[in-house]
């Protein structure tokens, strides 16, 4: 099992929750009432971006698929240099996309807003 923290969502159901090792995010918070932003219109995955910190010493190895990469690039959430590190080393970035994201370990996760550039 897995501790799930969510911070900064709602004052109701921020706080510590477990998981299930693969899980998806999305899954738990609909389940706990977590306002986790997750529907993508149109593919529009700007509004479903949360940021996700490891709690672990160590970071566990997290495969992602390569079109949540895309996505990250493409909104300037990640760069694509950081999109190819974590392909190379098989690790998750810090901004992920909520309706991709499963649960591999021990996490604190909160909202994400891209930046205007």
């Amino acid at each position: 099992m897995a501790k799930v923290i969510f911070m900064h969502f709602d004052v109701n159901t921020d706080g510590v929750y477990t998981a299930k090792t693969g899980e998806p995010i999305v899954r738990l918070a609909k389940e706990k009432s977590v306002p986790i932003p997750f529907n993508a219109d149109n593919n529009d995955y700007s509004q479903c971006l949360i940021y996700v910190e490891n709690l672990a010493d160590e970071e566990p190895t997290s495969y992602m698929e390569d079109e949540e990469l895309d996505v990250l690039v493409s909104l300037g959430a990640i760069s694509a240099q950081e999109a190819e590190q974590c392909q190379q080393f098989t690790i998750s970035p810090k901004v992920r996309v909520a309706p991709m994201m499963l649960i591999k370990g021990d996490i604190l996760v909160k909202p994400y807003k891209l930046t205007k550039k």
